[in-house]
């Protein structure tokens, strides 16, 4: 299934690229592709970054804390420190009046033991003194200038956090394939750790074939029209970090040789669009040929994106992408970007996937996997998908807030169906900023 889509590596630590080719696949099925992908394409690359700079990345090593947090026992309100046997009788008729001892701070030494009968002022942070056992707050007390009246007992241990608490020595705090987030980063820096190793990002080379195709931001020509399929795929791989060169090639045998080779040189993976079909100008999968690529797959039963195709030049993945937009769409979401991420370490994809119910029925073909755009809304807390067509390709995609699956084997989808979906607005779920 692709909701929920794990990429996970079979040994994410680095590997020597090991390929098994599996006899040369045509019209394969959806799943059968993907599994393929996932099989030829591995994470080889590490780098050691400091903590915020590796945020978003994929560990690559096991993350151990070398300290603890705290590294004392500490206190927990700002109050006195207390030896509770003192406080056992305490309340508001019956208030405790103790000697005021001494005073610490957050980043003091412990100071002066406490003895019964005298407490220590204490704030909060502050290394429990000897002796102590428990802090009273302030709301509690009633201070003077040597003295404390306590209206209220405190237990052993009331109040104080234990050294290691947060964090302990040699405590696993990450583990390999967990993806460092914000929130980790402060439990990590906590454990004494500034840098981590973690999975690099491959270089992702991106080829748009076509002699009718213009890159974004040049001179408009009439007849002709803007890579799309390049900006799309351009905007998915930025959103995850990672570094994209790019090329556009007229449709001929020389210049898309070229060009593919050249990006080869500097990136670890290629992804063509355009040209993988079988009309007189698709010619990348035998300029491909002609390089000595290996091919794994080439066409896939699904729809849109059945020309996809993938290979291998020396240890470089190549995926070879159909140029319609919606083809172009489906084979990136679907077997491409995954199959990317893994290279990055990532066990999934960045596809949220809910389940909602149809409002009308949808149909496929029951030899082929189909992919359905659809417009959600809410109805009493439950998600209703609503299937649709444009007649815009490209503002079908723009617009599309999920994508629902029909399995190969299966005939219709039934309205009123519960179903699983990739949902693409994640804005309809967020919380809004106040004002």
């Amino acid at each position: 299934m692709i909701y929920n889509q794990s990429v996970a590596a079979v040994d994410l630590k680095p590997v020597t690229l090991r390929l098994k080719f599996m006899e040369k696949s045509l019209d394969i099925g959806f799943e059968e592709a993907l599994k393929l992908a996932m099989e030829n394409v591995f994470a080889v690359k590490e780098e050691t970054l400091p903590v915020n700079q590796a945020v978003g990345r994929i560990v690559a090593g096991l993350v151990s804390a070398r300290v603890d947090s705290p590294s004392v026992d500490a206190s927990l309100k700002d109050g006195y420190a207390v030896v509770s046997s003192d406080l056992v009788h305490a309340a508001p008729e019956n208030p405790i009046k103790l000697k005021i001892s001494g005073h610490v701070a957050a980043g003091d030494p412990g100071g002066a033991a406490l003895v019964p009968g005298s407490v220590i002022r204490i704030l909060s942070g502050a290394p429990i003194p000897a002796g102590a056992n428990a802090v009273i707050a302030d709301e509690f007390v009633v201070p003077s200038n040597s003295h404390i009246l306590a209206s209220a007992d405190a237990g052993p241990g009331r109040n104080i956090l234990e050294r290691g608490a947060d964090v302990f020595s040699g405590e696993l705090l990450m583990d390999i394939g967990d993806r460092m987030r914000p929130q980790a980063a402060g439990l990590v820096v906590a454990g004494g750790i500034s840098e981590v190793s973690v999975f690099s990002r491959p270089t992702i080379g991106l080829l748009a074939t076509g002699s009718e195709v213009l890159l974004p931001g040049s001179r408009f020509e009439e007849g002709k029209l803007y890579a799309s399929n390049l900006a799309m795929q351009h905007a998915w791989l930025t959103s995850e970090g990672f570094d994209v060169v790019f090329k556009l090639s007229r449709d001929a045998e020389k210049d898309i040789a070229d060009a593919a080779t050249s990006l080869l040189s500097e990136a670890d993976v290629l992804i063509t669009s355009g040209g993988a079909w079988k009309g007189d100008h698709d010619l990348m999968v035998k300029v491909l040929d002609s390089l000595g690529w290996d091919m794994i797959f080439h066409r896939v039963r699904m729809g849109p994106g059945k020309a996809v195709g993938m290979g291998m030049l020396g240890r470089k993945p190549v995926f070879c992408l159909p140029g319609g937009p919606a083809s172009n769409e489906a084979a990136f979401m679907m077997i491409v970007f995954p199959a990317v991420l893994k290279m990055a370490g990532f066990r999934h994809a960045p596809y949220l996937q809910l389940h909602g119910r149809l409002d009308k029925s949808v149909s496929g073909q029951s030899d082929w996997t189909q992919f359905i755009q659809c417009d959600m809304s809410v109805d009493r807390s439950q998600i209703v998908l609503h299937p649709k067509k444009m007649k815009s390709r490209l503002a079908a995609m723009a617009k599309a807030a999920a994508v629902i699956k029909i399995p190969e084997g299966v005939d219709t989808l039934m309205q009123g169906s519960e179903v699983p979906f990739i949902c693409l607005d994640r804005q309809r779920f967020m919380m809004p900023i106040p004002g």
